[in-house]
């Protein structure tokens, strides 16, 4: 159940994901290796559902089941960062860098660092703390305690530090008991796409030769959602049409800089600096919406600008 649930939330079949680890903790709630562990994952689906609220839960009940039962490990370190992802979203943003301090500080101890995507919350925090912004306690629902009694720090929502100074944590919400789905069915909605691929079949050799391009960039998107659009043009050239503004606490996570009028030179290792068919074109938006993160693109300015776009 694990290697299924652990694979469809690779697929970003969240839904998929969510049922079959709810199947794994009906089947182990209590292990204190494994049952963290599920617990961390479903956080992760139950995010990409945009249930943060539940996926927060779940990163403290693993949190919970791993200082109960040992010391702290790259597990905690995981369940730190999956809920200061949550709190991000809903814009705790003083406990989300609670929660990802706490996991840098594991970190550092064993020997690594925040994770490229870690790093990008934890300046979005702080951006969007210096903006001013911050849910009231009113809005960011109060969903764990400590004997009885809300977590509070400072009038901001803190469960990071009642987790870490060991206090019991009660009254956590659970979800529904898991909905059981045969092979079969989960089998047949499971994706089947295919390898990114290096380049595509029957791409002109060369790119027109009326394109001048400057200098390549190379922009990371950490997020799902990227934040702009692209279309091809009757050239078979990609282009960025628009780009979304970044204000601080964006759920749009991406580095570097792109802009409208862009020319897109490749996607994902996808090499798109020939010419591509519209059926090239359709292949390509799919495997980039469901390539994982982070998600490397190259552009490069148009120079000649035959498009009539701003740059």
């Amino acid at each position: 159940l694990q290697r299924r649930a652990t694979h469809f939330l690779s697929q970003k079949q969240y839904r998929i994901a969510v049922d079959e680890f709810s199947a794994a903790l009906f089947l182990v709630p209590d292990d204190p290796v494994l049952s963290p562990q599920l617990h961390i994952g479903r956080a992760h689906a139950l995010n990409g559902q945009e249930r943060f609220e539940s996926a927060k839960n779940d990163a403290l009940l693993a949190l919970k089941h791993i200082l109960r039962d040992r010391d702290e490990d790259m597990s905690a370190a995981e369940a730190y960062s999956v809920l200061g992802k949550s709190l991000y979203y809903t814009k705790d943003y003083h406990g989300s860098i609670e929660a990802l301090e706490e996991c840098d500080r594991i970190m550092t101890a064993s020997g690594g660092k925040l994770s490229v995507f870690d790093e990008a919350y934890l300046d979005q925090c702080h951006e969007a703390l210096d903006a001013g912004l911050q849910a009231d306690d009113s809005v960011i629902n109060d969903m764990a305690s400590v004997a009885g009694k809300s977590i509070i720090s400072s009038g901001v929502k803190s469960v990071v530090s009642s987790v870490k100074e060991g206090k019991s944590l009660s009254n956590i919400p659970k979800l529904k008991p898991p909905r059981f789905v045969s092979r079969e069915k989960a089998l047949q909605t499971a994706p089947n796409l295919p390898p990114m691929p290096k380049d595509w079949p029957m791409q002109s050799p060369t790119s027109p030769s009326s394109v001048s391009v400057g200098a390549e960039r190379t922009v990371i998107f950490l997020s799902d959602a990227m934040g702009i659009k692209l279309n091809r043009g009757t050239d078979g050239l990609v282009r960025v049409i628009s780009v979304a503004d970044l204000p601080p606490g964006s759920p749009i996570l991406r580095k570097g800089d792109i802009r409208a009028g862009d020319l897109i030179r490749e996607a994902g290792g996808v090499d798109l600096r020939r010419p591509i068919t519209a059926t090239m074109w359709g292949d390509t938006v799919a495997l980039i919406k469901m390539a994982p993160r982070p998600l490397e693109i190259i552009v490069a300015k148009e120079l000649n600008n035959a498009y009539g776009f701003e740059i």
